[in-house]
């Protein structure tokens, strides 16, 4: 039997399908996940492709002047450099602007990762391109920045309206009024937001599963559930909470040990005690 319950509790480990992070993580290890799964995506299909293709249409229609300063070896040079450059900072100014700004504000997230991306590349290009084309003179960072700006900001706008972002629009206007939300959810990170699941206690943690991952809160269980008013729920254990909606099936490994199924894979076994609670919602006879 105790074999069994290691198991159970395994295979509910493993069905969890996202990262466990606690609320009280500091800025820095929020700023540190931020990047990582922003970079994860720099040597994408969908990246390499834009590179390969901006570094092509800019050697060839050598724009900013450099087809006329510049002969076809040194732009190619130049806008190597540069389009590399400008992709690792691209990434690095959304990683940012995800940790200090969040999706729920898209202008002025594309306007502070825009920033960024002016603050960071507008010196690389004034020093790379005094480099590559040292007659150059009166280059002023300023224009350099202004030119940079509306570069960024039209590729941050294209990302949101392409759905590479989202929100994949600026003004979203509701179709509908939106459906009342459980108050834990304002406990919840901005990543983490979503259709609440199921709640698990954890010593004194709750674990809180969502369709969107699972999130850490310190509190008591009891408390959570009663934050999760009015979405309609059960107790089916005393370490576990399900959403009624979450729930997809039941399973019977013998006639004393019940399971039961949620959406997103986990199962929570459900104990005798709890059990009359959904006998009564028509889940179980």
């Amino acid at each position: 039997m105790a074999a069994v319950n290691v198991g159970r509790r395994r295979k509910l480990r493993i069905n969890a399908r996202t990262r466990v992070v606690v609320s009280s993580m500091s800025t820095l290890t929020r700023i540190k996940l931020h990047f990582s799964e922003t970079f994860a995506t720099l040597l994408s299909p969908f990246t390499l492709l834009s590179w390969a293709v901006c570094i092509v249409v800019a050697v060839l229609a050598g724009p900013f002047g450099t087809y006329a300063g510049m002969n076809l070896q040194t732009r190619l040079v130049y806008w190597l450099v540069i389009v590399t450059i400008a992709i690792v900072i691209g990434h690095a100014a959304r990683a940012a602007a995800v940790a200090l700004i969040g999706p729920r504000r898209p202008i002025l997230f594309d306007l502070v990762a825009a920033t960024l991306v002016v603050i960071f590349l507008s010196p690389v290009i004034r020093i790379v391109r005094g480099v590559t084309e040292p007659s150059l003179d009166g280059l002023s960072l300023i224009s350099i920045g202004l030119n940079t700006f509306v570069i960024a900001a039209g590729v941050f706008v294209l990302r949101r309206q392409s759905g590479l972002e989202q929100p994949g629009s600026y003004w979203v206007k509701p179709t509908e009024p939106e459906a009342p939300v459980p108050r834990l959810c304002r406990r919840l990170s901005d990543e983490f937001q979503g259709e609440i699941l199921r709640l698990s206690a954890s010593d004194h943690f709750v674990e809180v599963t969502t369709v969107n991952g699972v999130e850490t809160l310190r509190m008591r269980l009891a408390d959570a559930i009663d934050e999760m008013d009015p979405t309609h729920g059960y107790c089916v254990h005393r370490s576990h909470w399900v959403a009624h909606s979450a729930v997809v099936g039941i399973e019977r490994e013998n006639s004393h040990k019940l399971f039961v199924k949620l959406s997103n894979g986990d199962e929570l076994p459900v104990s005798r005690k709890y059990r009359p609670n959904l006998v009564n919602a028509g889940l179980i006879d």
